[in-house]
Parts: C-alpha cells; structure tokens; sequence
C-alpha cells in the first residue's frame, strides 16, 4: 500500500478509537482535513488542516497516534492558533504544548516519549507558560529556544487525505525539540473565507457542541473542562479582572434619597447604589525572589489607580516571606509604593497572624504572589484577592487574578 495512503488509514481508524473513546477529542478532530507534507517533521494544525508526516504516523504506536491526535486537536480547541499575538512562535508552540501534554496524560491518553513534559507549568494556560518560558530565558542566555520573531503563517494545502504532491503549499513550522504537533496561526484567508475572528467563533461553538456530546455519554475529562473554561478569559486583561474582583469586595447597598440618575428622563424612579466608604485595605507583597520588578511595577500602577479611586482611610502594605519583614502604612489619598524586602521561602499565614494581632479588620486584602506557599486551615472573615504572577493552582479561599495571562 502507498506510504501516505497507509498513513491517512491509520489516522481514520485513530479517530474512530478517540471518538469511541473520548468523545470530547474525536468529536473535535473530525473538523481537520488531514493533509500529508513529508517536509513537516511531525504534525502541524492552523484550525482548518491537520498536517502530517507519514513518516512520522508510521512511527507510531496505535496508543500514542491517538494521543497525538488529541493533542493536536487541543490547540484550536484551546484557540491556541489565534491567541498567539506577538509572542514568539517556537516559544509559543512550547508553551502550548506544556499547557496540553499533562491533561491528556491525566485523561488516559498515551503520548510518544521525549514529549514536552513539565509538572511545574501543570494547570497554566499557554500565556502564563510562555511568561515562565520567557523570563528563564532572560535570566539564562544559553537557555535561548527560538529565532527572531518570525510568523508561523500557515499555508492552506489544496490536496484532501494525502492525495496530490506532499511538499504542495507547505506552511512554515516552528518546529520544537520534544515537540509532536505544532501548532501554526489561523489563516486570514481560511477556505470559506472565515475571517480569524470567525474561526475563533466556529471553534468556540464546536468546543461547546463537543462538550454537551461527552457529557452526555459521561466521558467529559474534568482536566479538559478547567482548560477550556481558563480559555475563557485568558485574553482577558488582568488589570480588569482584579478590578472586578476589588469592586465585588466593596460593601454597597440601594437608596431613595439618591435615585439612579439614568433612568429619571425615562419616568423611572429608581433607588442608586450608595458604597459605605472603604476603611482598611491590606497589600502583602510575596518577597520570596519570585515577583519580577516589571510585575512589580505593573501591580503598583493598578493598585494605585485603584485606591485613588476609593481612597481607603488606610492601606497597609505587608511586606513577607516565611513572616512579615516590614510594614507601610498610607493615609487617605497619599500614593503608595512598593519596595520589598527579604527573601526565602513563602508562608502566607504569617500575614494574617500580624493583622489579627495589631487588631486590622481589613475591607479587602489582596496579595501579590506566585502562589505556591503554606495557606492558613481557615479562611478569614474578610475577602482576599491573590493577584498570581505565575501559576492558575487554586487558592484554598478567596479569588485568584492570574497577571501571568496580561
């Protein structure tokens, strides 16, 4: 049997087996027309193709061309091909497979060896990998994984299942050591002449349709769930979402005496919304070497914006490790600024061990943070904000601001 008809077999009777399987993946990777390119080292998908090497299918067992297959379906199901922006395109393409490879491993699924594999990005989205990725780099010179910033366009084939010339239209590759799918940009000019933002549309509704089919047969990975569900939002600013979080800590409740100004032209008479003030706040800056200066910078610009706003009647800034080194206090309206202290490991209980005992009843306490440290048993009676620089894992309590993702 021809080499690249053999392969395109292969990859028919991997579907069924995913779909049977796993719905949620199958269902999804009938949307890819797979397309053979003997110049593709491994696989490669824009959204609209499945490219592979046949070469590379061969080499394959059953188990891990399923997996592979799973995985290459993740990057458009994650929107992976239209969320790259300016970032470099082989960085990028690690940081997406970091962010698949542990969640397909957790759902049974079997990957080739040597596969991009790191339990410490486990649970992030692609963005806060690639900020890992990227300030490990600066930090390590000879840790350099990518060229200038070139553009993973990707090139739209015009033969079906393998037929035609294989190196036809071959789309440009970042290929990645470890790497068993890349995945490319989605096409400007997509057959059907999909815009991106169409594309990215389509990919939404079918990730929901896939979603409802593996629910219904009880095969809806949880792994897979929280992924799509971080996807959400991840192009969503961080500044927003902290302000979001801030303004739902704030007491408000309804008045007459101040009708909602809006409406009082339409006839409507209606109660406003009338804050009681905000009394204390409480920042605690994580000290343990993990807070880089530029995110450091960009928090201390939010947070004042913020503050200048609701002029807290005071702000404590906590500055701690494994206890609290150091504590500024600002008086209504006076800016503040950061300046931290220390060093070591994180211990996040020490924080609210000092405000118990100085008797702070803080309105909101927001904490700038990596994440990974001992939390209290309880949560305490007031909100807390975990503004992350690097890392999704869930806090025992409160609500958590991933800045990796800005």
């Amino acid at each position: 049997m021809n080499p690249t008809l053999a392969s395109v077999v292969r990859i028919q009777k991997a579907r069924t087996a995913l779909l049977l399987d796993h719905p949620f993946f199958g269902t999804l990777l009938f949307r890819l027309g797979a397309r053979a390119r003997s110049s593709i080292a491994t696989m490669a998908t824009d959204g609209v193709s499945l490219y592979f090497n046949p070469e590379f299918v061969e080499s394959l067992s059953s188990a891990e061309l399923i997996g592979t297959l799973a995985h290459e379906v993740m990057h458009p199901a994650l929107q992976h091909h239209t969320r790259r922006g300016g970032r470099n395109p082989r960085r990028w393409n690690m940081a997406c497979d970091y962010a698949i490879n542990p969640m397909l491993v957790d759902a049974g699924l079997t990957l080739p060896k040597d596969v991009l594999m790191d339990h410490r990005f486990r649970g992030m989205s692609a963005e806060e990998i690639y900020n890992r990725l990227e300030a490990e780099k600066e930090q390590s010179p000879e840790g350099q994984d990518g060229e200038a910033n070139q553009q993973g366009s990707s090139g739209e084939g015009k033969e079906e299942q393998g037929t035609g010339d294989p190196n036809a239209d071959t789309p440009q590759v970042p290929e990645t050591a470890g790497g068993i799918g890349q995945v490319l940009d989605a096409a400007a000019d997509a057959e059907g002449g999909s815009s991106v933002e169409e594309q990215a549309r389509e990919w939404q509704m079918a990730v929901q349709q896939a979603e409802n089919v593996a629910r219904l047969a009880g095969k809806m990975h949880a792994g897979a769930a929280r992924s799509l569900e971080a996807t959400k939002t991840a192009g969503v600013d961080w500044r927003e979402l902290l302000r979001r979080a801030w303004s739902e800590t704030i007491p408000a409740d309804y008045s007459w005496t101040r009708p909602n100004r809006r409406h009082i032209w339409n006839g409507l008479y209606l109660p406003g919304v009338t804050s009681e003030g905000v009394g204390e706040v409480a920042i605690a800056v994580d000290c343990s070497g993990s807070i880089q200066a530029r995110q450091l910078g960009l928090f201390e610009a939010e947070i004042r914006s913020i503050l200048a706003g609701q002029q807290p009647r005071l702000v404590h800034v906590l500055y701690f490790d494994t206890q609290v080194h150091r504590h500024d206090t600002y008086q209504a309206g006076q800016p503040i600024s950061l300046a931290p202290v220390g060093g070591g490991g994180t211990d996040f209980r020490p924080c609210f061990c000092w405000l118990e005992d100085k008797g702070i009843f803080p309105q909101t306490m927001v904490f700038l943070t990596d994440l990974w440290g001992e939390f209290p048993q309880t949560a305490p009676e007031y909100p807390v904000i975990w503004a992350s620089t690097g890392s999704s894992r869930p806090a025992p309590f409160g609500q958590v601001v991933p800045m990796a993702a800005a």
